[in-house]
């Protein structure tokens, strides 16, 4: 027996030209969707994978400081890096000749380049603060020091780290709401 189609059972047996172009529009916008969230991602693991490793460098730069004493042990020389401590930290021997440092590329104490953090660059800013508000500086010695440890990728700021250091106590003094991490 001959099976006879109708006009509209033909016009029923393949995909129309429009329905191939309809779902082609929604499997690439599908596709751009997923790739966007894929980058998004990536970026996102990328920026917190920066930010571990800046605040690794930055707590033991601030935990490198904060093992020394106030001041130079032998004289009362003033703020800063005095005569014989040039070089690497490792002739750094008070918490005031840290200031104005510029580690780039992290290094050592002894001076040994950092592995895997040459993209960073640490920056210290040593202050001596009054007595009565730790958020303002002095000129004068009070006693307490508030050290700020930068740490940039290239020009973009990824931590800050701030301890503070006081004449009365032999290792840090990070007093809550003072400590800072961004």
């Amino acid at each position: 027996m001959l099976a006879y189609q109708t006009i509209e059972q033909r016009k029923r047996r393949g995909l129309s030209q429009v329905e191939v172009v309809v779902s082609t529009i929604i499997v690439g916008v599908l596709m751009v969707t997923s790739f966007n969230t894929i980058a998004a991602s990536r970026r996102s693991q990328v920026a917190e994978s920066n930010e571990v490793s800046a605040l690794s460098i930055a707590d033991a730069m601030l935990d490198e400081i904060l093992q020394l004493p106030m001041r130079e042990p032998s004289c009362d020389c003033g703020f800063g890096i005095d005569s014989g401590e040039t070089g690497n930290r490792i002739n750094l021997d008070d918490v005031d000749d840290y200031n104005g440092l510029d580690d780039t590329p992290p290094k050592s104490r002894t001076g040994v380049n950092l592995d895997g953090y040459a993209a960073f660059s640490r920056q210290v800013t040593v202050d001596s603060v009054q007595s009565a508000n730790w958020n303002m500086t002095t000129t004068t010695y009070a006693g307490i020091y508030r050290i700020t440890v930068r740490v940039l990728r290239g020009s973009t700021e990824v931590c800050r780290v701030v301890g503070y250091r006081t004449s009365g106590s032999a290792g840090s003094t990070v007093v809550p709401g003072f400590s800072a991490v961004n």
